[in-house]
C-alpha cells in the first residue's frame, strides 16, 4: 500500500522528520510568498489592464480550487488515516474528513497558475516544493494518497478552467465597453478653388450714352457706375 510506503519512512531519522514537519507546515506560506512575488515581479512596466486580468486569473483559479474542496469535503468520503489504523504521526491534527487535501490543492495550484498565466519555468520551479508539500502531508500520517492525488488534480482543473474562459471573458468585456475610435484628421489643405464662391455674372445694361449736346454747350459729366453685389462681393475675396 503507498500509504504505508511513504509513511513508513517516518520515524527513522530525525533529521528527516524535522524537514518533512517544516515541509509539510510552515513551507506552505513561504510558497504562497513567492508565487505572489513572481506575480508582482511580472505586472512590472505592464499596462493596468493587463495587470487586473492577470490578478483576477490567479484569484479566480484559486477561489474555484477552494470552493471545489469544500464541495467534495462535504460527501465525507473517508476519515484521516490515524482515526482508522496505526500511523508514525508526527504532527498534531484534528480528526475528521481529509479527502481532498487542502495543502495539495492550494500548493499545486500555485504552481499551476504561475506555469500557465505568468512563466512555464517558474511554474516548474514552484512545482517542486508543491509536490513535497503534497507527499509530506502522508509522510506525517495525516493524509492519504489518494488525498494529495485528488487534491492535485482540483488544481489543475481550477487552473485549465480559469485559463480557458478568461480569454473568452475579456473578448466579450472589451467589445461591450470599447469606446468608437476617434475620426482622423484630414491632412489635406482646402485649395483656393475649394474656398472660392462662383456667383452668376448678371446682365449688365448697356453703358448710357449721353444725350447729344447743343452747339456751343459744355459737355455733362457722366456719372461713374457703382459696382453690383456680387462683383463687390468676389472683389473681397480676391483682396484676402
Amino acid at each position: 500500500m503507498l500509504f504505508d510506503v511513504i509513511n513508513g519512512l517516518a520515524g527513522h531519522s530525525a533529521a528527516l522528520d524535522a524537514v518533512m514537519k517544516f515541509v509539510a507546515g510552515p513551507l506552505i506560506y513561504v510558497l504562497v510568498v513567492a508565487g505572489g512575488l513572481i506575480v508582482l515581479w511580472t505586472m512590472r512596466g505592464r499596462a493596468l489592464a493587463d495587470n487586473l486580468w492577470l490578478a483576477g486569473q490567479v484569484g479566480a483559479a484559486l477561489a474555484l480550487g477552494f470552493v471545489v474542496n469544500r464541495v467534495l469535503r462535504a460527501f465525507a468520503v473517508h476519515e484521516r488515516p490515524f482515526e482508522t489504523r496505526p500511523v508514525h504521526q508526527l504532527v498534531q491534527h484534528e480528526p475528521g474528513v481529509s479527502f481532498p487535501s487542502n495543502h495539495a490543492t492550494a500548493a499545486m495550484t500555485i504552481a499551476f497558475v504561475v506555469g500557465f498565466f505568468v512563466s512555464k519555468r517558474w511554474g516548474w520551479l514552484l512545482g517542486v516544493p508543491a509536490a513535497l508539500i503534497a507527499i509530506s502531508r502522508v509522510y506525517v500520517g495525516v493524509h492519504w494518497p489518494s488525498d494529495i492525488i485528488f487534491g492535485a488534480l482540483v488544481g489543475l482543473a481550477a487552473t485549465l478552467a480559469v485559463w480557458w474562459a478568461a480569454p473568452r471573458v475579456r473578448e466579450r468585456v472589451e467589445e461591450r465597453f470599447a469606446k468608437p475610435a476617434p475620426a482622423e484628421p484630414s491632412d489635406r489643405v482646402p485649395s483656393a478653388e475649394a474656398d472660392t464662391v462662383i456667383i452668376p455674372r448678371r446682365r449688365e445694361a448697356p453703358p448710357r450714352q449721353a444725350p447729344p449736346q447743343r452747339p456751343g454747350a459744355a459737355p455733362r459729366p457722366i456719372a461713374p457706375r457703382r459696382p453690383s453685389e456680387a462683383e463687390t462681393v468676389v472683389f473681397r475675396r480676391v483682396r484676402r
